[in-house]
């Protein structure tokens, strides 16, 4: 930073290490459902059990049952929040302003006006940034600009040997960064007339430009618009799109360690208090004159244990999550649906393809083209399940039972029974009685 002393050392990487993220995820929701989060589920969900025990300790006047009580009810209660939190996704809407409130920021409003502040206002970090990367590589008013389809501006150049487009961010909505790409790298860009912007596809990423950024791109990467594409490589998006999901894959895992050890954390609390307040209560039969103090002493205890609950309970239903909810958590977030569909379009996989099932309920596509019988696992998965096999090497199939079964070279495939009316249409000549009919009538001649 040129030795520019920053100030707010602290907030800064507490909002680009913890914050950021959330608050990305707080926004994206609003737009998304349209609807206010009009309640703070942690915070009211926190106080309810809490209430709860307060109640039960006053009308017993801090009697030792009314300490056992009290706690057994805190953890019932618990309990029950925490079921219905995992069934109506409360937990989804609450990270954000959980975080904030960890720092002091009791709403929204006064976060952001320190955020703007601190990082993103024209005297913030993000601004300081951008002028030392704007010094540091010549750009001026002839560089050319491009912006995404959310409005984020890119400063955008080739490097000295014309193999590398570079790329810098300079809205000040997100950290100012050079994102360099190899142009070899580049796998295409082309126009995409359903979301009415450009998409500039990478071995690891892909950018959603406005429709004026076509003519930069046409100037600087012209062989790498889609239709100037001779060779089709699907293996390369293939492997391009279970990188990107083995991320996925690894950021969930994080997420479970990171729970693990917050529930450690919140076991030792929870020790701790409940160590403390039985301390108290033995105290309380001896030290009359100190009965008020003790007392109140009692009930912060008491929070703290039925905090050190709550968010063993709430983390600890997060972490028995199986892999069926992995799945359905991916198949739920944008991103990798997007991902996901533009990896369709790659390969040239339409919607509009037939569908057959698995018993277990899994989509997958099929179609015949060019010789070649195809089937496309329509899942996100943190593996792609894509088939081409000659229709020369599909002996065929069969309908056994409540399954649909389909003889290929070298595996059979099975689906729901459903599936052979799907199969005598793309493969009518694979049917196994009429195969077996075909066979019979030519060896009698």
């Amino acid at each position: 930073m040129n030795n520019r002393k920053i100030k707010h050392k602290f907030f800064i990487e507490k909002y680009e290490n913890d914050i950021k993220d959330l608050r990305t995820k707080y926004y994206k929701n609003l737009v998304t459902s349209q609807k206010k989060d009009l309640i703070s589920p942690s915070l009211s969900l926190l106080m309810i059990p809490f209430l709860i025990a307060i109640i039960i300790i006053l009308k017993n006047y801090f009697s030792i049952k009314s300490y056992i009580i009290a706690i057994i009810a805190i953890i019932i209660s618990n309990i029950l929040i925490a079921i219905l939190s995992s069934l109506l996704k409360l937990e989804e809407t609450k990270n954000y302003k959980s975080e904030i409130r960890k720092l002091g920021y009791f709403n929204i409003e006064d976060y952001e006006q320190k955020l703007k502040k601190y990082i993103t206002g024209d005297n913030g970090y993000y601004s300081i940034l951008l002028n030392d990367l704007i010094q540091e590589y010549n750009i001026n008013e002839t560089t050319k600009k491009i912006f995404s389809v959310d409005g984020e501006g890119y400063y955008i150049w080739t490097n000295q040997n014309q193999d590398t487009i570079n790329l810098l961010n300079c809205q000040k909505k997100s950290k100012p960064e050079i994102k360099s790409i190899k142009i070899s790298s580049i796998r295409y860009f082309r126009i995409d007339n359903m979301k009415n912007c450009i998409i500039l596809k990478s071995d690891t990423d892909e950018l959603y430009l406005k429709l004026d950024s076509l003519p930069i791109l046409n100037e600087i990467i012209k062989e790498k618009r889609l239709e100037n594409i001779k060779n089709f490589t699907p293996e390369n998006y293939i492997n391009d799109f279970e990188i990107y999901m083995h991320t996925v894959k690894h950021k969930l895992e994080k997420k479970n360690q990171r729970n693990s050890k917050f529930i450690s954390q919140n076991i030792n609390h929870l020790i701790i208090c409940l160590l403390g307040l039985c301390t108290l209560i033995g105290f309380s039969t001896f030290l009359k004159d100190y009965i008020k103090i003790i007392n109140v002493t009692n009930i912060i205890f008491i929070f703290f244990i039925n905090k050190s609950i709550k968010n063993i309970f709430s983390l600890t239903a997060n972490k028995n999550k199986k892999e069926k909810d992995d799945i359905k958590e991916i198949n739920n977030n944008p991103e990798c649906i997007e991902k996901f569909e533009e990896l369709k379009y790659s390969l040239g996989i339409s919607n509009s393809f037939d569908k057959v099932y698995t018993n277990e309920g899994a989509c997958y596509l099929t179609w015949v083209a060019n010789g070649y019988f195809h089937v496309f696992l329509n899942v996100i998965y943190f593996n792609v399940v894509y088939m081409a096999i000659k229709t020369s090497d599909v002996n065929y199939y069969k309908t056994t039972g409540k399954e649909c079964l389909i003889k290929l070279k070298d595996k059979t495939l099975t689906f729901k029974k459903e599936a052979n009316q799907v199969f005598a249409k793309i493969l009518p000549n694979k049917d196994y009685d009429w195969l077996k009919a075909y066979q019979k009538q030519n060896n009698m001649l």
